[in-house]
Protein backbone atom coordinates (compact mmCIF):
# COMPACT_ATOMS: atom_id res chain seq x y z
CA UNK A 1 0.00 0.00 0.00
CA UNK A 2 1.55 3.22 -0.92
CA UNK A 3 1.58 6.59 1.28
CA UNK A 4 -1.58 8.20 -0.41
CA UNK A 5 -3.75 5.15 0.02
CA UNK A 6 -2.13 4.18 3.56
CA UNK A 7 -2.74 7.56 4.85
CA UNK A 8 -6.34 8.58 3.62
CA UNK A 9 -7.89 5.33 4.65
CA UNK A 10 -6.06 5.48 8.12
CA UNK A 11 -7.25 9.61 8.71
CA UNK A 12 -10.85 8.04 7.43
CA UNK A 13 -10.70 4.66 10.10
CA UNK A 14 -9.45 7.71 12.84
CA UNK A 15 -12.17 9.80 12.15
CA UNK A 16 -14.76 7.40 11.71
CA UNK A 17 -15.03 5.42 15.21
CA UNK A 18 -15.53 8.88 17.26
CA UNK A 19 -18.07 9.69 14.75
CA UNK A 20 -20.11 6.64 15.04
CA UNK A 21 -19.93 6.78 18.53
CA UNK A 22 -21.24 9.85 18.70
CA UNK A 23 -23.99 9.20 16.26
CA UNK A 24 -25.22 6.96 18.10
CA UNK A 25 -25.09 8.83 21.56
CA UNK A 26 -27.60 11.98 19.52
CA UNK A 27 -29.70 8.95 18.41
CA UNK A 28 -30.34 8.12 21.87
CA UNK A 29 -31.08 11.72 23.31
CA UNK A 30 -32.95 10.69 26.62
CA UNK A 31 -29.27 8.86 27.87
CA UNK A 32 -27.47 12.17 26.15
CA UNK A 33 -29.54 14.46 28.48
CA UNK A 34 -29.01 11.79 31.33
CA UNK A 35 -24.98 11.54 30.97
CA UNK A 36 -24.45 15.06 29.87
CA UNK A 37 -22.97 16.65 32.98
CA UNK A 38 -20.80 13.88 33.18
CA UNK A 39 -19.14 13.72 29.55
CA UNK A 40 -19.06 17.74 29.86
CA UNK A 41 -16.83 17.14 32.74
CA UNK A 42 -15.14 14.63 30.86
CA UNK A 43 -14.43 16.83 28.16
CA UNK A 44 -13.44 19.62 30.26
CA UNK A 45 -10.58 17.00 31.32
CA UNK A 46 -9.51 15.75 27.83
CA UNK A 47 -9.25 18.98 26.20
CA UNK A 48 -6.94 19.86 28.92
CA UNK A 49 -5.15 16.80 28.84
CA UNK A 50 -4.75 16.98 25.15
CA UNK A 51 -2.93 20.28 25.53
CA UNK A 52 -0.47 19.43 28.43
CA UNK A 53 -0.05 15.92 27.23
CA UNK A 54 -0.15 15.97 23.75
CA UNK A 55 0.10 19.70 22.13
CA UNK A 56 2.88 21.29 24.04
CA UNK A 57 5.04 17.90 24.62
CA UNK A 58 4.47 17.58 20.69
CA UNK A 59 5.92 21.47 19.90
CA UNK A 60 9.09 20.57 22.30
CA UNK A 61 9.69 17.31 20.46
CA UNK A 62 10.07 19.08 17.41
CA UNK A 63 12.31 21.51 18.38
CA UNK A 64 10.40 24.63 19.33
CA UNK A 65 11.84 26.76 22.34
CA UNK A 66 10.39 26.39 25.76
CA UNK A 67 9.52 30.50 25.02
CA UNK A 68 8.34 29.87 22.17
CA UNK A 69 6.00 27.49 23.20
CA UNK A 70 5.19 29.67 26.05
CA UNK A 71 4.35 32.47 23.73
CA UNK A 72 2.10 30.00 21.27
CA UNK A 73 0.46 28.98 24.59
CA UNK A 74 -0.47 32.37 26.18
CA UNK A 75 -1.64 33.70 22.22
CA UNK A 76 -4.19 31.08 21.84
CA UNK A 77 -5.24 31.42 25.39
CA UNK A 78 -5.55 35.37 25.67
CA UNK A 79 -7.26 35.12 21.81
CA UNK A 80 -9.38 32.58 22.75
CA UNK A 81 -10.63 35.30 26.47
CA UNK A 82 -10.62 37.90 23.75
CA UNK A 83 -13.12 35.76 21.43
CA UNK A 84 -15.42 34.79 24.11
CA UNK A 85 -15.79 38.53 25.58
CA UNK A 86 -17.01 39.30 22.04
CA UNK A 87 -19.34 36.74 21.20
CA UNK A 88 -21.01 36.71 25.19
CA UNK A 89 -21.57 40.56 24.86
CA UNK A 90 -23.87 39.62 22.26
CA UNK A 91 -25.61 37.09 24.12
CA UNK A 92 -29.81 37.49 25.81
CA UNK A 93 -30.46 36.44 28.97
CA UNK A 94 -32.63 33.09 28.12
CA UNK A 95 -31.23 29.63 28.68
CA UNK A 96 -31.09 27.37 25.69
CA UNK A 97 -31.86 23.70 26.07
CA UNK A 98 -32.17 22.12 29.57
CA UNK A 99 -29.14 22.12 32.33
CA UNK A 100 -25.98 21.83 30.87
CA UNK A 101 -27.31 22.64 27.41
CA UNK A 102 -28.71 19.50 26.21
CA UNK A 103 -31.56 20.66 23.67
CA UNK A 104 -34.42 19.11 22.06
CA UNK A 105 -32.82 16.99 18.60
CA UNK A 106 -36.27 17.59 17.21
CA UNK A 107 -36.28 21.55 17.61
CA UNK A 108 -36.28 23.55 14.15
CA UNK A 109 -32.97 24.86 12.57
CA UNK A 110 -33.84 28.65 13.14
CA UNK A 111 -33.48 27.89 16.70
CA UNK A 112 -30.91 25.55 18.11
CA UNK A 113 -32.79 24.51 21.36
CA UNK A 114 -35.80 24.90 22.83
CA UNK A 115 -35.78 28.85 24.81
CA UNK A 116 -36.80 28.28 28.53
CA UNK A 117 -37.09 31.37 30.19
CA UNK A 118 -35.63 31.33 33.92
CA UNK A 119 -34.85 34.58 35.93
CA UNK A 120 -33.24 37.28 34.04
CA UNK A 121 -29.95 37.64 36.72
CA UNK A 122 -27.06 38.86 36.07
CA UNK A 123 -25.36 35.14 36.77
CA UNK A 124 -27.37 33.45 34.69
CA UNK A 125 -27.07 35.61 31.57
CA UNK A 126 -23.32 35.49 32.10
CA UNK A 127 -23.60 31.66 32.34
CA UNK A 128 -25.88 31.19 29.26
CA UNK A 129 -23.15 33.41 27.72
CA UNK A 130 -20.12 31.09 28.46
CA UNK A 131 -21.65 28.48 27.29
CA UNK A 132 -22.65 29.59 24.03
CA UNK A 133 -19.25 31.38 22.69
CA UNK A 134 -17.93 27.76 24.39
CA UNK A 135 -18.95 26.84 20.56
CA UNK A 136 -17.10 28.24 18.21
CA UNK A 137 -14.28 28.15 20.66
CA UNK A 138 -14.60 24.62 20.68
CA UNK A 139 -15.05 24.29 17.06
CA UNK A 140 -11.64 26.40 15.84
CA UNK A 141 -9.83 24.24 18.11
CA UNK A 142 -10.78 20.78 16.86
CA UNK A 143 -10.63 22.27 13.91
CA UNK A 144 -6.60 23.12 14.59
CA UNK A 145 -5.59 19.71 16.31
CA UNK A 146 -7.16 17.77 13.71
CA UNK A 147 -5.58 19.65 10.79
CA UNK A 148 -2.50 18.79 12.70
CA UNK A 149 -3.26 15.00 13.41
CA UNK A 150 -3.97 14.56 9.66
CA UNK A 151 -0.62 16.33 8.70
CA UNK A 152 1.45 14.02 11.12
CA UNK A 153 -0.04 11.14 10.14
CA UNK A 154 0.90 11.83 6.44
CA UNK A 155 4.36 12.92 7.19
CA UNK A 156 5.24 9.48 8.96
CA UNK A 157 3.68 7.40 6.16
CA UNK A 158 5.75 9.62 3.76
CA UNK A 159 8.94 8.74 5.87
CA UNK A 160 8.59 4.93 5.59
CA UNK A 161 5.11 2.46 6.77
CA UNK A 162 6.67 1.86 10.28
CA UNK A 163 6.03 5.44 11.70
CA UNK A 164 2.95 5.96 9.44
CA UNK A 165 2.04 3.00 11.94
CA UNK A 166 3.54 4.05 15.05
CA UNK A 167 1.95 7.76 13.97
CA UNK A 168 -1.71 6.08 13.14
CA UNK A 169 -1.77 4.26 16.62
CA UNK A 170 -0.64 7.37 18.61
CA UNK A 171 -3.41 9.51 16.96
CA UNK A 172 -6.18 6.70 17.65
CA UNK A 173 -5.41 6.18 21.11
CA UNK A 174 -6.32 9.52 22.13
CA UNK A 175 -9.08 10.59 19.13
CA UNK A 176 -11.64 8.77 20.53
CA UNK A 177 -12.04 10.42 24.37
CA UNK A 178 -11.09 13.45 22.95
CA UNK A 179 -13.80 13.48 19.62
CA UNK A 180 -16.53 12.27 22.57
CA UNK A 181 -15.61 15.14 24.77
CA UNK A 182 -15.94 17.58 21.99
CA UNK A 183 -19.27 16.61 21.08
CA UNK A 184 -20.16 17.22 24.09
CA UNK A 185 -18.79 20.40 24.33
CA UNK A 186 -20.84 21.35 21.71
CA UNK A 187 -24.42 20.00 23.13
CA UNK A 188 -23.17 21.79 26.45
CA UNK A 189 -23.31 24.71 24.55
CA UNK A 190 -26.45 24.58 23.06
CA UNK A 191 -25.89 22.97 19.61
CA UNK A 192 -28.61 20.28 18.69
CA UNK A 193 -26.89 16.67 19.43
CA UNK A 194 -27.31 16.01 15.46
CA UNK A 195 -25.99 19.16 14.38
CA UNK A 196 -23.05 18.78 17.11
CA UNK A 197 -22.01 15.09 14.98
CA UNK A 198 -22.00 17.40 11.88
CA UNK A 199 -19.50 19.50 13.54
CA UNK A 200 -17.30 17.14 14.37
CA UNK A 201 -17.46 15.96 11.09
CA UNK A 202 -16.82 19.37 9.40
CA UNK A 203 -13.75 19.43 12.02
CA UNK A 204 -12.52 15.82 10.60
CA UNK A 205 -12.45 16.34 7.10
CA UNK A 206 -9.70 19.08 8.24
CA UNK A 207 -7.81 16.32 9.18
CA UNK A 208 -8.41 14.78 5.47
CA UNK A 209 -7.35 17.97 4.35
CA UNK A 210 -3.84 18.28 6.05
CA UNK A 211 -3.13 14.90 5.19
CA UNK A 212 -3.90 15.52 1.50
CA UNK A 213 -1.75 19.08 1.75
CA UNK A 214 1.12 16.88 3.24
CA UNK A 215 0.97 14.19 0.67
CA UNK A 216 1.42 16.66 -1.99
CA UNK A 217 3.43 19.03 -0.64
CA UNK A 218 5.77 16.64 1.20
CA UNK A 219 6.47 16.57 5.26
CA UNK A 220 7.79 20.43 5.00
CA UNK A 221 4.30 21.60 5.44
CA UNK A 222 4.91 19.15 8.67
CA UNK A 223 7.62 22.06 10.04
CA UNK A 224 5.09 24.71 9.82
CA UNK A 225 1.90 23.30 10.94
CA UNK A 226 3.55 22.34 14.09
CA UNK A 227 3.81 26.20 15.13
CA UNK A 228 -0.14 25.52 15.53
CA UNK A 229 0.23 23.59 18.08
CA UNK A 230 0.99 25.54 21.08
CA UNK A 231 -1.81 27.82 19.84
CA UNK A 232 -3.95 24.87 20.43
CA UNK A 233 -2.84 24.06 23.01
CA UNK A 234 -3.47 27.31 24.47
CA UNK A 235 -7.46 27.25 22.78
CA UNK A 236 -7.51 23.75 24.83
CA UNK A 237 -6.92 24.96 28.22
CA UNK A 238 -9.14 28.35 28.02
CA UNK A 239 -11.97 26.30 27.24
CA UNK A 240 -11.40 24.00 29.57
CA UNK A 241 -11.10 26.36 32.77
CA UNK A 242 -14.89 27.96 31.03
CA UNK A 243 -16.20 24.57 31.59
CA UNK A 244 -14.54 23.71 34.64
CA UNK A 245 -15.20 26.87 36.52
CA UNK A 246 -18.63 26.92 34.86
CA UNK A 247 -19.87 23.55 36.04
CA UNK A 248 -17.98 22.66 39.06
CA UNK A 249 -17.38 26.32 41.16
CA UNK A 250 -19.54 27.02 44.56
CA UNK A 251 -21.23 23.34 44.27
CA UNK A 252 -19.12 22.07 46.78
CA UNK A 253 -21.80 21.08 49.04
CA UNK A 254 -23.32 19.24 46.41
CA UNK A 255 -22.71 15.28 45.58
CA UNK A 256 -22.70 15.97 42.20
CA UNK A 257 -19.86 18.30 41.78
CA UNK A 258 -17.51 15.54 42.89
CA UNK A 259 -18.73 13.29 40.51
CA UNK A 260 -18.16 16.09 37.85
CA UNK A 261 -14.84 16.49 39.09
CA UNK A 262 -13.90 13.13 39.01
CA UNK A 263 -15.38 12.68 35.23
CA UNK A 264 -12.90 16.01 34.93
CA UNK A 265 -10.02 14.07 36.14
CA UNK A 266 -10.40 11.06 34.30
CA UNK A 267 -10.75 12.78 31.24
CA UNK A 268 -7.51 14.29 31.82
CA UNK A 269 -5.95 11.28 33.06
CA UNK A 270 -6.85 9.23 29.59
CA UNK A 271 -5.55 11.85 27.36
CA UNK A 272 -2.54 11.88 29.38
CA UNK A 273 -1.88 8.14 29.61
CA UNK A 274 -2.11 7.91 26.15
CA UNK A 275 -0.13 10.05 24.85
CA UNK A 276 1.33 7.40 22.59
Amino acid sequence: MGPWSATLTSVAAVSALPLFVSLLLAKQETLLRRVLPQMTAFGAGAVFGAAVGHLIPEALAAGQSGRSVTIGVVAGFWLFWLIERLLAGHDHAHAHGIALGAPSAHNSDSSEAECIHLQPTPEHSAAVAKSRALVPMTFLGDAAHNLVDGVLIAAGFLTNSSVGMLTLIAVSLHELPRELGTFSLFVHGGIRPMRAVGYNLLTGILAMVGATITLVIGTRIADFVMYLLPVAAGTYLYIAQVVGRASLHDRHKEPAHWWRLGWAALGAGVMIVVKG
